[in-house]
């Protein structure tokens, strides 16, 4: 019974948020600018790190002694985290971290976050994440965005330098001022065609390691003249009519014909075998150009290389900045929770200075945090990720809680990972399909998944 009554208040919220939750049960203690920690609590935190669940529980200790070993952390996944909140109630974590993409499918299992915290996090946070998280609960604020998740655009410096191709002057952007536009880039590859330089014993073959095959990394290259999915707010219009869109694709047949990636034997690399080439980018030093997620262990693989990256924005595309797909974790309190103000405490907590510098010390996670936060860590130990955070404020925010009208659990960005797009990219890369033509096939694609998706259920 308890179930159904779930599943009716989360289709409700989703639909538009018209049944309100109820308000927050934690107490604010004014004077003490924190919650109170009810005498017998004991929490768990929800969480997909060791290290960084340790450094939490650690930190929770030393700000409440007179509390200790009152939190522990479990470690779960955050895929499936928000899904245990409604499956498990309280038996699930209390604290949990989870994925924007489920806030909207399991909400009615969400605590409603207490003001004082709303008003910390709200002034700090990424707006676009913070705002679009919680934008269908009408000022009901369920999650709390903390980390990117996404990729982002680096250049090794120690390759570039070595192969005499750089002079050390960066833009404002934090890219080399020789190549900060994929038209010098693509002038690169072309004359390196004609004989091929040697990094590390080894001959360079790739000069962008595009993604073909894997559409999500892939996504950047379509937004080359400033296309971006669902860009007008329109859950039934992707908006692959576009001009801009098959320009995007024009963007992938220009790569091609500048050899951005060969094979050993200097032929083009084959659409089929442009996939997920990021790792070796990182680890293996395979191209001076790539882009490194936020869950890779970049510090561990410069140490291990003994070589220098650095990350800003993407490169320009006729005066147009690309954009790589970006989204972010969020941190839910669980609306069954027996301790509702040890919980709210916990994540105040988190959301502390001391919150975020423990997060980047013991954690690959960038803060999802705006320019100038007052709770911004200290980044002078790790450059990267300082790096990292400032590169994401170029980055296409991924529509993730969009969602079709008539069948309000199917995400509207579904469209763009079922309807074969990896195939048109790699068709129009191998020389199938023209631009226009796979712009064609690709919003036919895009109008039958619609339509068979967009269904009262």
């Amino acid at each position: 019974m308890k179930k159904t009554l779930f599943v009716l208040l989360t289709l409700s919220l989703v639909a538009g948020g018209a049944m309100a939750q109820a308000k927050s049960k934690a107490k604010w203690d004014a004077k003490k600018g924190s919650y109170t920690v009810e005498a017998d609590a004991h929490i768990v935190l929800g969480i997909d790190n060791d290290k960084y669940g340790a450094a939490l529980v650690a930190l929770w200790n030393k700000v409440h002694p007179e509390a200790a070993d009152a939190v522990e952390f479990l470690n779960t996944p955050s895929d499936s985290s928000a899904k245990k909140l409604a499956d498990l109630q309280g038996d699930a974590p209390d604290v949990v971290m989870a994925l924007t993409s489920d806030v909207p499918k399991f909400a009615g299992a969400m605590a409603p976050i207490e003001s004082n915290t709303v008003k910390i996090v709200s002034a700090d946070a990424d707006q676009q994440f913070y705002k679009s998280a919680n934008a269908m609960f009408k000022g009901q604020i369920l999650a709390l965005p903390f980390a990117y998740d996404g990729m982002a655009f680096a250049w090794n410096k120690t390759m570039l330098t070595k192969l005499g191709l750089i002079t050390g002057k960066v833009t404002k952007n934090n890219l080399p001022v020789e190549f900060d536009t994929w038209e010098k880039i693509f002038a690169l590859s072309k004359k390196w065609d004609a004989q091929r330089p040697t990094y590390m014993d080894k001959r360079v073959n790739i000069v962008f390691p595009m993604s073909l095959d894997e559409p999500w990394s892939g996504f950047s290259s379509v937004t080359s003249s400033g296309w971006g999915i669902f860009s007008a707010g329109k859950p039934l219009d992707p908006g692959f009519k576009d001009p801009k869109f098959a320009k995007g694709l024009e963007f992938i047949k220009a790569a091609h014909d500048a050899k951005v990636s060969v094979e050993a034997d200097g032929q083009v690399t084959p659409g089929a075998s442009m996939g997920w080439r990021w790792d070796p980018y990182l680890n293996d030093q395979s191209a001076p150009f790539g882009l490194v997620g936020t869950w890779m262990d970049v510090n561990g693989a410069l140490t291990k290389g003994g070589h220098e990256l650095h990350f800003g924005n993407m490169p320009t595309w006729g005066g147009v900045t690309l954009k790589p797909l970006l989204k972010v974790k969020v941190y839910v309190l669980n609306a069954y929770s027996k301790y509702p103000s040890a919980s709210a405490e916990l994540l105040r907590i988190i959301f502390t200075k001391e919150g975020m510098q423990a997060m980047i010390a013991n954690s690959a996670y960038v803060p999802a945090l705006k320019a100038g936060a007052k709770i911004a860590p200290d980044y002078s130990e790790d450059v990267v990720k300082k790096e990292m955070a400032a590169a994401f404020a170029t980055s296409y925010v991924e529509p993730v809680t969009v969602t079709l009208p008539d069948n309000p659990t199917k995400q509207a960005m579904d469209v763009y990972y079922n309807i074969g797009m990896n195939q048109f990219y790699k068709d129009v890369w191998d020389g199938k399909l023209t631009p226009a033509d796979a712009q064609t096939k690709i919003v036919a694609a895009a109008d039958k998944w619609i339509s068979e998706n967009n269904k009262k259920q």
